[in-house]
């Protein structure tokens, strides 16, 4: 067993350990890295500290060495970590059983076929060099991951490859980066293997299972953050490794986090709900901005956190800020329709669950409050509204709250509107957009520093006394339907008004408008020949046909 540190430090470092195990206690860590102890002061200053010391180089400890080429068969003596409770490295032969042009695969040798076989070796080594089960089939780990988020440190082995090394673990969990490894042994109070290494476990009997390959994945991205930015927000960080796992072709299972969406982005503390929530993050600015040129920037920012986006957000020219990123994200996790209005609503490359609301108002008027943590968002469901919904919002004053009201009915286009708040985070809005849906979601985010609290009053508004649309009004469909090269609406009214006939497009956008006039009472029927407004023919697709008059909107029937 290697001497940890000094009897003197012991107690310190116990309490500092013991802080993020208890706070993982709830459930078992997937990745071990973020709660693992690191250096508190910077490693530029440490580095730079021990290079004028003339301590800047390898131990050069023979029998933990590894050669200068190492190839297969090769054995020699690795710290192997047990993280059950305060970590302890032992010292135990681990072999080569495999190597890339770019790895080196290294087992325990007290797990050479017992948890890990040659068959195993050779599909991780193929998976990390050369192929992957996802969009880039012909691209392994290797140039992936350097190819999104940059290449490995290298600072004291002077190998080309990295090395995976797996192992039985003491604790529930697939893999881990251990930053201690990036400094000379003797150095740090931890040991370090001084190489550029991942910890991969045995444990599950599949290390060479696509789950294990993309987490694999997961914690070499750990490995070449650190080299871009030692000291990174550990939320980013876990959100980049998410995105490796996608990237690769096997993301985590979306769980936990759309139950409880109530869960603080930039406040990682190791549950499941925290992975799913960055990788979804990671993945919505993946696919919002332009995908790989916008991660490799973040993740060569040297700022961390939401000040890395919004730098590199302000540098690539998109004319937006976090906040706003963030409000429409959440709105895209309910809804996940790419469609609506210009794709900032949903995903491509993955299909969310439902997400949960946390209340549902099916009278009105209705009045409560509620609280949303810092960086998170909830969703309110409106039901058997009748009418046009108001929303009178009044939040937490020191706060920073974005409320958007989204229109849901299957035989009608979605729509989305935000409130507009003023200093005191107070607003209402009449969402005539959405009026005669079958409900409306009311999403509440705050992209503040700590949680806020708010109040809110729901009232559907009255229709004026003899102004009510008369039942016998109606717009009946369109004939044929599917239709080329035309198609008839037709529609219907029990007396003489002015009434509006409009296509919309699925995203709501008007295409043309079919009637604006005086009908008389009786039946009706316009054409339309698949063109906009300027004649121009329209591709194939769903579009709706919206009647409205003096009293407001009729009725809408898909075509």
């Amino acid at each position: 067993m290697h001497r940890l540190l000094p009897r003197f430090a012991l107690a310190a470092l116990i309490a500092a350990w013991l802080l993020p195990a208890a706070a993982d206690a709830a459930g078992a860590t997937r990745c071990l890295t973020p709660t693992l102890p690191r250096p508190s002061e910077p490693y530029e200053a440490i580095r730079a500290r021990l290079e004028a010391q003339g301590r800047w180089v390898a131990s050069g400890d023979p029998d933990r060495s590894p050669p200068p080429n190492p190839q297969v068969g090769d054995t020699w003596l690795w710290y192997i970590w047990d993280l059950g409770g305060f970590p302890v490295a032992n010292l135990k032969p681990c072999t080569v059983r495999g190597m890339g042009d770019h790895c080196y695969v290294v087992v325990d040798d007290d797990e050479w076929n017992v948890g890990i076989d040659q068959a195993d070796v050779d599909v991780i080594v193929e998976n990390f060099e050369n192929s992957s089960p996802g969009n880039w089939p012909t691209q392994g780990i290797w140039d992936l991951n350097t190819g999104h988020f940059g290449a490995p440190p290298n600072p004291l082995d002077g190998l080309d490859r990295v090395f995976l090394l797996y192992y039985r673990f003491d604790i529930s969990a697939d893999g881990f980066f251990w930053v201690y490894d990036q400094f000379p042994d003797g150095s740090q109070p931890f040991a370090s293997n001084e190489a550029d290494v991942v910890y991969m476990a045995v444990d599950n009997g599949q290390p060479a299972g696509t789950y294990m390959l993309a987490v694999a994945a997961h914690e070499f991205q750990h490995l070449i953050h650190y080299a871009r930015d030692t000291n990174e927000d550990s939320w980013l960080d876990e959100g980049f490794g998410e995105l490796a796992m996608w990237l690769f072709g096997n993301p985590d299972t979306i769980s936990s986090f759309n139950t409880n969406p109530d869960n603080n982005l930039i406040d990682f503390a190791g549950n499941w709900a925290d992975y799913i929530q960055t990788y979804l993050w990671s993945l919505y600015v993946y696919e919002q901005f332009g995908g790989q040129p916008f991660i490799w920037a973040v993740a060569h920012s040297s700022l961390n956190g939401m000040a890395s986006y919004n730098a590199v957000l302000a540098s690539q020219g998109f004319g937006i800020a976090t906040d706003t990123v963030f409000r429409n994200w959440a709105v895209a996790n309910f809804l996940d329709d790419p469609s609506v209005p210009n794709g900032e609503f949903g995903y491509l490359g993955e299909t969310l669950p439902p997400f949960t609301p946390w209340r549902t108002v099916t009278t009105y008027p209705a009045t409560g409050n509620g609280g949303v943590s810092a960086w998170a968002g909830e969703y309110m469901r409106c039901t058997g509204i009748g009418g046009v919904l108001r929303l009178e919002f009044n939040g937490q004053d020191i706060r920073n709250f974005r409320v958007a009201m989204i229109g849901l009915d299957d035989t009608l286009p979605t729509q989305v509107q935000f409130l507009t708040l003023n200093a005191a985070q107070d607003g209402s809005l009449d969402f005539t957009a959405a009026q005669g849906y079958d409900q409306v979601i009311v999403m509440v985010a705050n992209v503040a520093s700590a949680s806020g609290s708010y109040t809110y009053n729901l009232s559907v508004l009255a229709t004026p006394a003899g102004e009510g649309v008369p039942a016998a009004t109606a717009l009946a469909g369109a004939q044929p339907n599917p239709f080329n090269p035309k198609t008839s609406v037709h529609f219907s009214s029990d007396r003489e008004q002015r009434l509006r006939l409009e296509v919309l497009d699925l995203a709501g956008r008007r295409v043309c408008v079919l009637a604006d006039e005086t009908f008389p009472a009786g039946a009706h029927v316009r054409d339309w020949d698949g063109r906009d407004a300027a004649g121009r023919p329209q591709p194939a697709g769903l579009y709706f046909a919206r009647l409205s008059g003096t009293d407001g909107q009729l009725g809408t029937s898909r075509g």
